[in-house]
């Protein structure tokens, strides 16, 4: 029996070495890749903390530029944000009166459109109420009331010529 056991432990470290003999060189390319990975990675950070290096030295050159701008500015005495205000007056002035003629033109040109556009409603009244008028009356009384309409636009078209314009818009100096 001991013979037995000695021949199966035998037989099983043989296994074992000869496992251990086919992993090795597996193992040992993993540890060669390891080992070049930290290479790599060690260039890296050597190539990164120079670039850091490089950054902030440009940064530094660009804080150095600005405080001795901000010194500069600092020391002006004669720092004005707006020149030249006796001629900006002056020239607003001139723009006054400019501004005052286009303000006079604007207001004529608004009240002769509201003046057009309230006429025009009150021509389509006229027609809506000849409409309404011819509608409710016998087919024998429609020219008439047709030619009483037509008459009284006439009519209030110069009165309003008359006295009307004048109420509305006053006398022309």
């Amino acid at each position: 029996m001991k013979m037995l056991a000695r021949s199966l432990i035998t037989g099983a470290l043989g296994l074992a070495g000869s496992a251990l003999a086919a992993e090795q060189p597996e193992v040992a390319a993993v540890l060669a890749e390891l080992k070049a990975f930290e290479a790599e990675f060690g260039r890296f950070k050597q190539e990164s903390d120079l670039e850091l290096e490089h950054i902030k030295a440009v940064s530094a050159k660009e804080q150095a530029a600005l405080r001795e701008r901000l010194q500069q500015l600092e020391g002006a005495e004669h720092r004005r944000l707006h020149t030249g205000q006796a001629e900006s007056i002056a020239s607003n002035t001139g723009n006054i009166a400019a501004n005052a003629e286009a303000i006079a033109d604007l207001q004529s040109a608004t009240d002769h459109t509201w003046l057009i556009l309230c006429g025009a409603l009150v021509m389509f009244m006229q027609a809506g109420f000849a409409m309404v008028e011819s509608g409710c009356c016998r087919a024998k009384n429609v020219q008439n009331i047709l030619m009483k309409n037509l008459v009284d636009v006439c009519v209030g078209t110069m009165c309003w010529w008359a006295f009307g314009w004048t109420l509305a818009y006053g006398i022309a100096d």
